[in-house]
């Protein structure tokens, strides 16, 4: 019986490492919310490099974004859209690019990982637990099933890597080219190529090769500060948006970090042994601190680290193999709860019919000069859709008057007053509000008759009630 459930076990085993099932099971995670919403645009960053590559295509890059926050300097890092420019060269189309291009370098991501850790000589069960918790992480679903500001340079990050770690010399150079592209988009993406690149060179005790890979990379930053502009990215971000679990829209899972600390603890048990590897953790943890997309790439590390506590978990001497199992169990399912729980919401469609009625309806009724006051989360769908102004959107870094925004955001939201109401949107310019059903169902307001919303139904000789439809309202100003 005892031989007769090893050989079981062993069937088991190799089934779950194969790199092929993991690949597969990659695939099909990625794929999944595109087949249940449809091959759509989705996502504010997608329809946000929509709007800017198509400008870009069709009139150059300009210098100035007349359409967010009711016109801003044009000081948007260029790399994605470049690279979605360039690409539509091919004749694929645009909007095919932005559907495909992160399914398709999701995948190939996954494969990089995999050969990565195959390369550094992990077991078989760290490098597969590995795998599978990174395709079940959130920080990677948000950026494969969608087109993201970190599609394109996670995937240059680790191709980069991997060609680095090749012995043929062919590859190296193919590597120098990654690493000359790399400088185009933001710091965050330099610094976890430059971290690694460090590391993996200490590691093999060749520091020396470092310099020529830091160097360019140094050198094309300051080139491409010259022509295009370079941001730090400091962004500033609550204690809760680092947990997916807490609502972050692309945070940690709980149970990962979890498992993560129990493989930091296996490490600790050889102390000095891994000093680079604790310094490389804490640098990545105030790197976060002063930027929160950061945890995407410190997701990576994780998802190695937890594959190592979930094996420690498992070897700890327990007084019970039933709790032993129980336990190991309960903390799998931690983690594909929280990946099930991204991929159910992230299924839905952003931009609903309702929506897009709303927006279509902006488009053809509205002046272009006017400013159309929304939450944040519809400012690039009314750049986009209906190619009207915002009063503000997901985009701050350099936004104009950005502290005097938030602040009147709250006013407006919450404020009786009529008469500071109205002095604010004439400040800005506002000519239309568009309210959606989730911002009066806790977006913004929990009740009825709260803030705007009373101003709007009690002043019929200041906002005209111009739309109306399954919750939908457009009002005009008057």
């Amino acid at each position: 019986m005892e031989n007769a459930s090893e050989k079981l076990k062993g069937i088991y085993t190799r089934l779950f490492a194969n790199k092929y099932y993991i690949f597969l099971f990659g695939f099909i995670i990625i794929t999944l919310p595109s087949l249940i919403r449809g091959f759509y645009l989705h996502g504010q960053e997608s329809y946000f490099y929509y709007r800017i590559s198509d400008f870009i295509i069709n009139n150059g890059i300009p210098n100035y974004d007349f359409l967010s926050f009711g016109g801003r300097a044009f000081l948007y890092n260029l790399g994605s859209s470049l690279f979605l420019v360039l690409t539509n060269l091919l004749g694929i189309g645009l909007n095919n690019l932005l559907v495909f291009l992160p399914l398709v370098f999701g995948f190939l991501s996954l494969i990089l990982f995999y050969n990565i850790l195959k390369f550094f000589k992990f077991s078989n069960n760290i490098l597969s637990f590995a795998c599978y918790i990174l395709i079940l992480s959130p920080a990677f679903l948000y950026t494969f099933t969608q087109f993201t500001s970190f599609t394109v340079p996670l995937f240059l990050n680790l191709l980069g890597f991997f060609l680095i770690t090749r012995k043929k010399i062919i590859f190296h150079y193919l590597a120098f080219v990654v690493y000359l592209i790399l400088p185009m988009f933001r710091f965050v993406h330099i610094l976890f190529g430059l971290l690694i690149l460090l590391f993996y060179f200490y590691k093999i005790e060749k520091l020396k090769k470092f310099l020529p890979y830091s160097a360019i990379i140094l050198l094309t930053i300051y080139l491409n500060n010259l022509f295009v502009g370079f941001g730090l990215d400091i962004i500033p971000h609550s204690f809760y948006e680092l947990f997916f679990d807490f609502g972050g829209t692309y945070g940690l899972s709980i149970f990962l970090l979890f498992l993560a600390f129990f493989g930091l603890t296996k490490l600790w048990a050889e102390k000095y042994k891994h000093l680079f590897y604790y310094l490389f953790f804490v640098l990545s943890i105030l790197i976060i601190a002063l930027n929160i997309k950061y945890l995407i790439y410190f997701n990576l590390i994780l998802c190695i680290l937890a594959a190592l506590g979930l094996r420690h978990i498992y070897q700890l001497k327990w007084s019970s193999k039933l709790i032993r199992n129980l336990t190991v169990m309960l903390l799998i399912i931690g983690v594909l709860f929280s990946g099930l729980s991204f991929l159910i919401e992230n299924s839905k469609k952003d931009v609903d019919d309702n929506l897009y009625d709303a927006l279509m309806f902006l488009k053809s009724r509205t002046s272009p000069r006017g400013v159309i006051f929304s939450h944040e989360k519809y400012g690039i769908y009314i750049n986009t859709i209906s190619q009207r102004k915002n009063f503000i959107d997901f985009n701050y870094a350099y936004a104009p008057r950005l502290d005097l925004r938030l602040f009147y955001l709250d006013k407006i939201y919450y404020s009786r007053d009529l008469t500071k109401v109205l002095d604010i949107f004439k400040e800005f310019r506002v000519s239309h509000i568009l309210i959606t059903p989730e911002m009066k169902d806790g977006l913004v307001w929990n009740t009825n008759n709260n803030g705007l919303l009373f101003l709007l139904k009690n002043n019929p000789d200041n906002f005209n009630l111009i739309y109306n439809n399954n919750g939908y309202e457009i009002w005009g100003i008057s």
